[in-house]
């Protein structure tokens, strides 16, 4: 499946890079989002682990305008993340790619719509689909 999903990810990026030289002003970080599979958009699991990629006081203009940024208001922010993945072995492979252009983004687990600590979540039994 880890496999399956860097190769899907590769031909995505790959495909997208190709548009990447006709339009100069194109952002990286909306290639990846754009190429993310449907299936990790949104997620029907009680617990998915998702990859935050900014936290701030003000909205951020281009995250808001970025298509599958996942965003949420907690504490005071407003935080962008992308994807919801059912195991941490997806989120992580794409947490490595994300961190291509954001260098300090991290994975956060949620579980029944409420963030909680990475260690309770890989406590959790893993969910065969």
């Amino acid at each position: 499946m880890k496999n399956f999903f860097f190769l899907l990810i590769t031909i995505s990026l790959s495909l997208s890079a190709n548009d990447l030289y006709g339009q100069e002003n194109e952002n990286y970080l909306e290639v990846i989002a754009k190429s993310l599979p449907d299936k990790y958009i949104k997620s029907s699991s009680n617990l998915f682990f998702t990859i935050q990629i900014g936290a701030y006081r003000n909205l951020n203009k281009t995250f808001e305008n970025t298509k599958n940024i996942i965003i949420s208001k907690e504490d005071n922010l407003t935080k962008y993340r992308l994807g919801e993945f059912t195991s941490y072995e997806e989120a992580v492979s794409f947490k490595t790619i994300v961190l291509s252009v954001c260098s300090d983004a991290f994975i956060v687990p949620i579980k029944n719509g409420k963030r909680i600590h990475i260690t309770e979540a890989l406590k959790e039994p893993k969910v065969v689909f």
